[in-house]
């Protein structure tokens, strides 16, 4: 007994594309749409889609012709639009009907429904247009009245008279012009087609109309064999979950306070321990210092005695020997005085007197003798005589030869004078001379260092706001960020043009740049470095978005650079540089330059300097080895003209030391005359020697003499002894008061150890035991390592305490601490509190709120998808069943599924385990029964179970999309389908019996025509007998398929099968092909129109299958005659 089902059984087409008036009959099975492309097949498909659909968007119109250049609008097929521009309603107002009929083969009740529209000649879109049903057949005046069809108002009118007509016999209203597309569609789906699921049936007969399965077969299986549950397992236990999140981010939040503040107890605890040790060194140390300085104090003051009582012995000896010389000078004093009085000391005090004469005389003469030497430096330096006058010279020469008068020597004094000026003056200038030189060759050996570094010799203040900016942007991003130099990125491809480039660029080409992405960041940073005032930042952000460009002919021309940013900004910066020859060219331009930089730029001339592009040329990706060897000969030049100013210098410096002839002309002239008048006093000094050596053979005076000797000789002796006394009280004295400073200070030094230092008897002891067997300075060395170990410990742990602190206030900024507390006291108290909340009070909560949520994912969730997956490989034996009766020419398809092979899969495992076949799901909660520990389930599959639980937890999102988006992820996971993978395969029994299984979406690639596109429509036909059978109430279903352009590339015994399989399957096929199909198929179809255009006008002429039949019989015979 055949299935009840709804059939279309006619169509009516009013105004509408190229058909002006148009009632189509439709076959139960299989009717056939045949024609040439364009004639009007999509039309009519196109048109049944309108009504099937509830819509009058463009995006499902014509998708069968693939022809992106074709744009269709539901507007357009009303006009009658054509490729030329005409149509056939284009200036006029019309009204259009779209209608379909259905009737139940079981009760043959009648129903039709269809879209109704009014278009105005001034029309640019869709105004008035409406949706409508109706019970009973197709009215016998085919909605028109005088050949016009009918008004929305008319449209109306006939509803409500078919709601009082013996037509009117479902059990539910569908007399209705419907006020909204939502409601058309509901009645539509529900009612007249009987409770087809609206969306996957407009999603199928879309994919169907252009069968391409981009997805994959697999996917389409899925989609449309496999339905998604109903049942919203996610809406449960959402509650539940909400109520476990905030329990479990609380735990977990006060999880993590606790081990934070752990970490500042435990940094706080090591630090205090450290600081402990640390005392205990420098106590220790202090000790030690203390003992060593009272052994210094008593030793410096043994010392001290000693010497005070050697400095009192030294006061004694040097008093008896003061008066043991007094009476021996006295005695001398004596018989020197009876010597004097006789002619013998008379003569002996002459000749006294005269030596000191000749004394005085030879020291003038040797003063003259060194003037004149003096002055003869000014004739001999080479270097100084350019600085003194002819005449001076010439008055040196005079004086030398012994014409010394007053006159001369003012004269000669007043010429030295003015050389000594003029030297002076030029050493001024010579001192500036080589400071500027000793700096240039200084920068000049820093560049040439940076170039034999592969460096560029920039200045100190660009270098250093580059390494600032560059270190300061890699700490914000947590990664090294390059900050270049402008110059550095780019290359002058044209020599020519060289010397334009650099000086036009000027101060640009030592800015610095980074990528666009950190141009912002780099501003904000530059701007708080305020000390590098000639340092430039492009920003390289803003050139980007301005895309300047180049002029022709520009110097942008000459230079190349590898990064766009960087050429975007040499396009910016040279890009309106026009390069000229002549002056004649720089006057017809706004901006220009000559290869020689004279320059033209906002109406004046002016020459380019030339620093920017000699000594500070720089642009080049790579340094210059020519500019290299120029800077070195550079230097070498100036280092020997430096070598050459400081000879100069240094004998300039002597000539300000030669004689300036600066005495009084008198005293000049008693030093020239003392040479002569020395002679004189010579030869007198002769006489009175030789009158005393007379007197002397006298025997008074020899015996006087003889005694003065003596005399003279004793007291040389004691004062020589009074001498080494004298030096030995001093060098005590030295002595006394080095100790006595040195005692003070040890003094002074213990009374500042001793302030605050309390004796501790037990270290005191340790570290007399440590110096019996270490010397002081072994056992102090190790105290002081061992101090400087504790001192490095403790800032560590300092700073490491600091940053666990930090750490937690930023996380909990509402404690309100500032990192930098004294003691640990506030952060213990929290830790304390903390520890208090957790135990006992959240955490048997949390396990609580866990066993529920676990209880509710297994009842709700885990188990539901446990049944539908087992119900899904049931479903799968049915259709396989179905399938396994129909054979494409030697080959069989099979539907197959598995395991999801992506990250669901590990899921699969725990959603089908045994355990789950024996629960019995308890709704009303689960107290009462086993622990988590006991459930077998849990134990096995717990990670599992926690990372589901993730997928399922509620979202946080505030935004609509936000919370959509996860609530769709949400149901997702819900969806048994999520865990499995769906695929078709080909099946094959090989020459032992064995089946193979030959995966569709895997042949895809190698089979071609036919036999790639044979599983697509198993799967596909199937599809919508799924659809269509899955049944909610007994009434009956529709049972239409489109098919647009069926069965391209399959051969005629292929497409019979397909054909068949649609019969078996009880579905009404409607499918488009071209003419050159139609005798292939003819023999497996019920109806057939045929399409032709002619003139803007479509017609369709109802073929009869048996004069076809024959008349291709009679063809055949034909050809065989």
């Amino acid at each position: 007994m055949k299935q009840p089902k709804k059939i279309f059984t006619r169509m009516l087409i009013n105004n509408w594309g190229g058909i002006s008036h148009k009632m189509l009959e439709f076959h139960e099975y299989v009717n056939l749409f045949s024609g040439k492309s364009g004639s009007g097949k999509s039309t009519v498909m196109d048109a049944i889609q309108v009504v099937l659909y509830g819509s009058v968007s463009a995006n499902f119109l014509n998708k069968a012709a693939d022809d992106s250049k074709n744009k269709r609008s539901v507007l357009s097929y009303l006009r009658g639009a054509q490729k030329d521009g005409t149509a056939n309603r284009g200036d006029v107002d019309f009204c259009s009907q779209i209608v379909l009929e259905i009737e139940d083969t079981a009760t043959h009740i009648v129903t039709c429904v269809g879209a109704a529209f009014e278009v105005a000649k001034g029309d640019t879109d869709l105004k008035k247009y409406t949706y409508f049903s109706h019970s009973g057949r197709i009215p016998k005046d085919e909605y028109l009245e005088n050949n016009v069809p009918y008004s929305i108002a008319q449209i109306r009118k006939l509803t409500e008279e078919r709601s009082r007509s013996a037509d009117n016999r479902g059990r539910g209203e569908v007399n209705k012009v419907y006020p909204s597309k939502e409601a058309y569609l509901y009645t539509l789906y529900g009612e007249i087609f009987g409770q087809v699921e609206q969306g996957r049936m407009i999603t199928m007969e879309k994919s169907a109309i252009a069968l391409k399965m981009t997805s994959g077969t697999g996917q389409f299986i899925r989609d449309y064999m496999f339905p998604k549950t109903k049942e919203d397992t996610v809406a449960t236990i959402s509650e539940q979950l909400g109520a476990y999140r905030e329990i479990k981010e609380r735990v977990e939040d006060l999880e993590k306070r606790i081990e934070m503040l752990d970490k500042i107890q435990v940094y706080d605890r090591e630090l205090t321990n450290v600081r402990a040790e640390k005392v205990r060194t420098e106590t220790v140390l202090k000790c030690i210092e203390i003992e060593e300085n009272i052994i210094r104090l008593k030793g410096r003051e043994s010392e001290l005695e000693s010497v005070e009582k050697e400095a009192d012995e030294a006061k004694k000896e040097q008093k008896i020997l003061q008066d043991e010389l007094q009476t021996i000078r006295d005695e001398r004093a004596r018989v020197q005085a009876e010597l004097n009085n006789s002619d013998y000391g008379k003569k002996e005090q002459e000749l006294k007197d005269l030596e000191y004469r000749i004394a005085l005389l030879a020291d003038n003469s040797a003063q003259w003798r060194q003037i004149v030497k003096g002055l003869k430096r000014w004739e001999e330096e080479d270097v100084v005589t350019d600085y003194v006058s002819n005449r001076a010279l010439q008055l040196i020469q005079e004086i030398r030869g012994g014409a010394l008068t007053e006159k001369l020597c003012k004269e000669l004094r007043t010429h030295l004078d003015l050389a000594l000026d003029n030297i002076t003056n030029e050493l001024s200038e010579l001192r500036i001379s080589i400071h500027e030189t000793e700096k240039d060759i200084k920068e000049k050996q820093d560049a040439v260092e940076d170039l034999q570094n592969d460096r560029k010799p920039y200045p100190l203040e660009l270098k250093k706001a580059r390494q600032e900016l560059q270190r300061a942007l890699s700490d914000r991003y947590g990664r090294k960020i390059e900050v270049h130099i402008f110059a550095d990125l780019f290359d002058i491809t044209d020599e020519k043009w060289k010397n334009a480039i650099e000086g036009r660029l000027g101060r640009i080409k030592k800015s610095m740049i980074t990528e666009p992405a950190y141009a912002l960041d780099a501003a904000k940073i530059f701007r708080r470095m305020q000390q590098f005032e000639e340092v430039d930042l492009i920003n390289s952000e803003a050139v980007q978005k301005d895309s300047p460009e180049a002029d022709e002919n520009s110097l942008y021309e000459a230079v190349h650079a590898e990064s766009g940013y960087v050429d975007r900004c040499l396009k910016r910066y040279l890009g309106r540089i026009q390069k000229c020859e002549t002056v004649e060219e720089l006057s017809t331009v706004k901006d220009g330059v000559t290869p020689d930089c004279y320059s033209y730029s906002g109406y004046m001339f002016r020459h380019l300097r030339r620093k920017d592009y000699t000594k500070n040329a720089c642009i080049g990706t790579k340094v210059s080895k020519a500019k290299l060897r120029e800077l070195q000969e550079e230097i070498i030049d100036l280092q020997s003209s430096l070598i050459a100013d400081r000879q100069t210098e240094e004998s300039l410096k002597e000539a300000r030391q030669f004689e300036r002839f600066g005495q009084e002309p008198e005293h000049l002239m008693r030093l020239a005359g003392a040479a002569d008048e020395l002679a004189d006093h010579y030869r007198r000094q002769d006489r009175l020697k030789e009158e005393i050596k007379e007197l002397k053979n006298g025997t008074l005076a020899a015996e006087l003499q003889a005694k003065t000797k003596e005399l003279t000789s004793r007291i040389e002796e004691k004062e020589q002894a009074a001498g080494r006394l004298r030096e030995k009280e001093i060098e005590t004295g030295k002595k006394k008061g080095k100790l006595e400073e040195k005692i003070k200070a040890l003094k002074e030094r213990l009374d500042f150890l001793m302030k605050g230092y309390v004796p501790n008897d037990e270290i005191f002891a340790e570290v007399r035991s440590a110096l019996e067997t270490k010397s002081e300075a072994a056992y102090k060395k190790e105290m002081t390592v061992m101090a400087e170990r504790l001192f490095e410990k403790e800032t560590k742990l300092q700073d490491e305490r600091i940053k666990s602190r930090n750490a937690f206030n930023n996380t909990y900024p509402a404690y309100g601490f500032s990192g930098v507390e004294h003691d640990n006291e506030v952060y213990d108290k929290v830790l304390e509190r903390c520890r208090k909340d957790f135990e006992p009070k959240y955490k048997e909560e949390f396990e609580k709120q866990y066993e529920l949520v676990y209880h509710s994912l297994r009842d709700n969730v885990i188990a539901t998808i446990h049944g539908e997956i087992k119900s899904a490989y049931r479903h799968r034996r049915q259709i396989n069943k179905m399938l396994s009766q129909i054979r494409f020419s030697d080959s069989i398809y099979q539907i197959d599924i598995s395991p999801a092979k992506n990250e669901n899969g590990q899921f699969y495992e725990m959603l089908m385990a045994e355990e789950l076949d024996s629960k019995v799901i308890d709704h009303s909660g689960f107290d009462g029964q086993m622990s988590l520990m006991e459930d077998e389930f849990f134990r096995k599959y717990e990670r599992k179970i926690g990372l589901l639980t993730e997928k399922f937890m509620p979202s946080r999102e505030e935004d609509g999309a936000g919370r959509e988006k996860h609530k769709n992820e949400m149901e997702r996971f819900a969806d048994y389908r999520n865990y499995l993978d769906f695929n078709m395969y080909e099946q094959s029994i090989d020459e032992n019996g064995i089946e193979k299984k030959n995966y569709v979406d895997d042949m895809a690639g190698v089979d071609s025509g036919g036999e790639g596109q044979n599983p697509k429509y198993v799967a596909l036909l199937a599809g919508f007998a799924m659809l269509y059978m899955q049944q909610s109430n007994r009434d009956s279903k529709i049972r239409l398929v489109l098919l647009d352009e069926a069965f391209s590339k399959m051969d005629k015994e292929r497409s019979e099968v397909c054909l068949k399989y649609a019969r078996e399957l009880e579905l009404q096929l409607i499918v488009c092909v071209p003419d050159e199909r139609l005798q292939s198929l003819i023999r497996n179809v019920d109806s057939v129109y045929g399409f032709r255009r002619f003139r803007n006008q479509v017609t369709m002429m109802h073929i009869d299958k048996g004069n076809y039949l024959d008349m291709i019989a009679g063809e055949s015979r034909s050809e065989e005659v």
